[in-house]
């Protein structure tokens, strides 16, 4: 039984890249993305939104590229991804419920 897949090293270079560029991207929205005053809180909210949208796409090429995901049965992928999935909507349940929480 072989598990040849061909050379991974051009999609780990591609992954490489990608994550390069979402921590530019990550850091760019904090530093540089200003929202008005006016919004207060909820400006904040949205940076860490937007953080937690580019880390997740993140975790989601690493576990599919170097956790090699990519090759397994759709079975494990499902039991894996949905935990991701999960975390990803509490995340922002919890950010929005603290903007609610303090806008009240």
């Amino acid at each position: 039984m072989s598990d040849d897949h061909g050379s991974i090293i051009p999609a780990y270079m591609k992954v490489f890249y990608a994550l390069c560029a979402f921590t530019v991207l990550t850091v760019a929205a904090a530093k540089w993305m200003h929202f008005p005053e006016s919004w207060g809180t909820t400006g904040d909210i949205l940076h860490v939104g937007i953080g937690i949208v580019i880390a997740v796409m993140k975790v989601v090429m690493v576990m599919w590229i170097f956790m090699h995901l990519k090759f397994d049965q759709p079975m494990l992928r499902f039991f894996v991804f949905v935990p991701v999935f999960l975390f990803f909507v509490m995340s922002f349940a919890l950010n929005f419920l603290e903007v609610w929480t303090y806008t009240r």
